[in-house]
């Protein structure tokens, strides 16, 4: 797996000044609604170090990938035996995000990219730009002060069931959202996507349902003190009751009908709080995860039949059988070759 090293110029561009193709090992993580993360094993050398070590640093897969990572940290070991390596860890350029908070009251009634651009002229970065496109009717209305920047995004898309993108080139980063495609085999009969033992493209799974942490009824609670308190329940359906009722009390602190603008109308609050009690009801969901080994084979591959943020079945020997997302892909190259692993997530059982 190649990487390619590029350096921050003076006039706001990029420049390629290195490729490393004689990488120990590699692993590198592109996720669907959250940043990515990388590492890899280098033979150490004083040129090698000195690159990595001077300035701003943009390690990327390919000559100009959607996918950048960031150098982050570079360890230096020494040994006169098994010889001198470096290891390099960093995360995506989606991470930028995380360099911003929001720095005031911020009321949201639209999508996840109308907070990304900060008003204030100091706070931009040149080097970054927003590619609006009509992905989703979804709109969202949420009240948001001081939190740090990508995490917003990440909940905001998460509800929105939308992906987040930094892609890099030389001239700089380019935040956009998008939506994967439904390639299960209900929908999409001409060329479903399907990853099982019995195709040979699915090695080693891994299945984990969980409930210690759900949920199915949200009291969210808002301004007010006794009979005079905002708030909302919402429950996943009126049907549970009994043993079956999961409830948890939640006090939404940060949202205030006080606004720059004035006085919030009181169905305005109430719709903000209805929201975060529906994310909060979504977090509290029973745990359900599938993951599996991508086997070496022509049948799919990635970037061409499938991608990050596409539904896919799902399949094993076990008789579990579903749809799931295609939430993470992790490519790992190293002395045993090279690996493709997706993980599966938003599991739903088929009928």
């Amino acid at each position: 797996m190649d990487l390619y090293l590029w350096k921050h110029a003076d006039n706001c561009l990029f420049q390629k000044i290195a490729v490393i193709d004689y990488a120990i090992s590699v692993i590198w993580v592109r996720r669907f609604q959250e940043e990515g993360e990388f590492e890899t094993y280098l033979p150490a050398s004083k040129e090698l170090f000195s690159l990595l070590s001077e300035g701003y640093r943009i390690i990327t897969k390919g000559n100009e990938d959607s996918c950048a990572m960031q150098v982050e940290s570079i360890q230096l070991t020494t040994d006169s035996e098994e010889g001198d390596h470096l290891i390099v860890k960093g995360h995506s350029a989606e991470n930028i995000l995380g360099q911003r908070i929001i720095t005031h009251q911020t009321n949201v009634s639209g999508r996840a990219d109308d907070v990304v651009n900060p008003e204030e002229e100091s706070r931009k970065i040149p080097e970054f730009s927003i590619q609006y496109e009509q992905v989703s009717d979804t709109q969202m209305q949420t009240q948001l002060d001081g939190e740090n920047l990508l995490e917003a995004v990440k909940s905001l898309c998460i509800s929105a069931k939308m992906g987040f993108q930094v892609a890099f080139s030389s001239t700089g980063f380019v935040f956009r959202l998008y939506q994967g495609l439904d390639r299960t085999l209900n929908q999409n009969e001409n060329a479903p996507v399907v990853f099982s033992p019995e195709f040979d493209n699915l090695g080693s799974t891994e299945y984990l349902y969980d409930i210690s942490t759900y949920y199915n009824s949200i009291q969210e609670s808002g301004e007010g003190e006794g009979v005079d308190r905002k708030q909302v329940t919402v429950t996943e359906s009126e049907n549970i009751r009994g043993l079956y009722l999961r409830e948890k009390f939640i006090q939404a602190e940060t949202i205030s009908s006080s606004t720059e603008e004035g006085q919030m109308e009181e169905e305005t609050y109430f719709r903000i709080l209805r929201q975060r009690a529906e994310e909060n009801l979504r977090k509290a969901k029973e745990t359900k995860e599938f993951s599996g080994e991508v086997l070496n084979t022509e049948m799919y591959q990635f970037g061409k039949d499938y991608n990050l943020g596409d539904k896919v079945t799902i399949r094993n020997q076990y008789g579990i059988q579903g749809t799931a997302v295609v939430t993470e892909i992790t490519e790992v190259e190293d002395s045993e070759g090279y690996r493709l692993i997706p993980t599966f997530s938003e599991w739903k059982v088929m009928n």
